[in-house]
């Protein structure tokens, strides 16, 4: 996903590219969204896309009108891109649904997942502390952090990894929280800052040890406080 273009989807998308941005100076009321059943899912490089531009081009604007489809149906409440030293991973999205082949209909409109341009990494997780809705501005991007955890604490570190998290969350020092229920990524936080060399410092003492994956991840300003 390319910055500016989602940067125009803000509006459309309003008051969610990030769970639910409620955005200031969008005419379009937020969804009442349903309790349950959240899924994040993370966007991951899949074959090579076409040489034609023109084809691209149209995928693209394929992508961002699936999205803002999904956010009228009130099913989506966050998009946005990332940087994955990798490559793997392009982009993040929190969406709502039932089962995960209810969530992989969502996307079956967006030709870069359905031609497997872009594969989908969808796992259920649970918002300890959501992304802000209100507030936002969304006549443009800022460039935040997503910080992620890719190891699990064990049953004797678990209480204590969830305390230091807790910590983090209640100083300020993060802006969101999501813990993941499957697959390699624990939880996934995103920062208002762009010091990887501080998150790291602010990570180093987190229980039950695991790799500290520190990304740039684009985001409205105001979604990440």
């Amino acid at each position: 996903m390319r910055r500016r273009e989602v940067s125009a989807a803000f509006c459309a998308l309003a008051p969610t590219i990030l769970p639910a941005v409620g955005l200031q100076g969008c005419a379009t009321p937020a969804p009442a969204w349903p309790a349950g059943n959240d899924w994040f899912v993370f966007l991951e490089s899949g074959r090579k896309t076409p040489d034609d531009r023109a084809a691209v081009a149209a995928m693209q604007k394929g992508h961002i009108d699936n999205f803002k489809r999904l956010f009228a149906d009130g099913r989506l409440f966050a998009a946005g891109p990332m940087r994955d030293p990798a490559g793997s991973k392009r982009g993040m999205v929190t969406v709502k649904a039932g089962s995960l082949a209810e969530l992989r209909t969502y996307f079956e409109p967006d030709a870069y997942v359905r031609e497997g341009y872009m594969t989908l990494n969808a796992v259920p997780a649970t918002p300890r502390k959501a992304l802000n809705t209100e507030g936002i501005d969304a006549t443009r991007i800022e460039e935040v952090r997503i910080v992620q955890l890719t190891h699990r604490a064990n049953d004797d570190a678990a209480a204590a990894r969830q305390a230091f998290l807790r910590g983090l969350r209640e100083r300020g020092a993060v802006g969101a929280w999501y813990t993941l229920h499957e697959g390699p990524v624990a939880e996934v936080l995103f920062v208002r800052s762009t010091d990887n060399a501080a998150l790291q410092a602010a990570f180093s003492g987190l229980p039950g040890g695991g790799d500290v994956l520190v990304w740039g991840q684009w985001l409205s300003p105001g979604v990440v406080r």
